[in-house]
């Protein structure tokens, strides 16, 4: 699902709504996703005619391109409105396949990847904001998926560092010229390092001096020492199994959370 075309999917008689209402996960785990992101669009078009549109919503208008929606009138409000309890429980038929928003989404919670929390995490957060009119960031759901999404990101981090010995090796150059800069103090070349983003930059640094520091040498010995690339490539490895661990039991408080929230 390509973010700016998430649109074609609210449509309660769309072929995504049918599958889902008939058990598809994969339908629902996508129906998830377009729940999250037609609730922030309503928060976005209330904050626009509001005046303004809050940070962290500014790096993904590349997803939700559409402002002009009425938060009473729109399409979009119809399409959350099928899903909301009330209107589900007077279907009148006790063999309903309506489905509910937060059961939606509760799944997305149990199933989602880290890739998913990554994606749709600020998504998530704007959802919460629009059901419950909770905008307190201190909350302890909305400090849960907060946590969730950076989580998210360690994960996702470490797994494109350790994504091929290739690219480890290349990362680990980066970090070693980034310390020659600094011990040279050139402050120009220190500043730029490529590709790697500042938390994975961070991990590497740090692990890498902690390496040093284990076997007692210093930073400038290993520069053309596969052993000790490698070496350091497991314990990152090591590192990304714990982080791993870290952002399952993050995932089982926040739906705990969410469970208590919406039952």
């Amino acid at each position: 699902m390509a973010p700016v075309n998430f649109y074609h999917f609210q449509n309660v008689k769309g072929l995504l709504v049918k599958c889902s209402e008939a058990g598809n996960v994969a339908a629902r785990h996508l129906l998830g996703k377009v729940l999250l992101l037609s609730s922030t669009q309503l928060i976005l078009s209330k904050c626009k005619n509001n005046g303004g549109i809050p940070w962290d919503l500014l790096m993904f208008h590349c997803s939700i391109h559409d402002l002009n929606v009425s938060a009473q009138n729109s399409e979009v409000g119809s399409f959350m409105t099928y899903f909301c309890p009330s209107q589900v429980d007077s279907s009148g038929s006790s063999t309903s396949t309506r489905l509910v928003h937060f059961e939606v989404v509760k799944l997305f919670l149990l199933n989602g990847s880290h890739n998913d929390f990554i994606e749709m995490g600020v998504f998530l957060k704007y959802y919460i904001e629009y059901l419950t009119g909770d905008t307190n960031e201190n909350s302890p759901l909305l400090t849960s998926i907060k946590l969730l999404a950076s989580r998210a990101h360690s994960v996702g981090s470490m797994e494109k560092l350790l994504k091929t010995k290739e690219i480890f090796s290349n990362y680990f150059r980066v970090v070693r010229n980034y310390l020659e800069a600094i011990e040279q103090r050139d402050t120009t070349r220190a500043s730029s390092y490529g590709t790697m983003t500042d938390g994975q930059y961070g991990l590497l640094l740090n692990m890498y001096m902690l390496k040093c520091a284990q076997i007692g040498v210093h930073w400038r010995e290993p520069k053309n020492d596969v052993n000790f690339v490698d070496a350091l490539r497991e314990d990152v490895m090591d590192r990304l199994d714990g982080a791993y661990i870290d952002f399952c039991l993050v995932r089982a408080v926040t739906v705990d959370c969410f469970q208590h929230y919406f039952g």
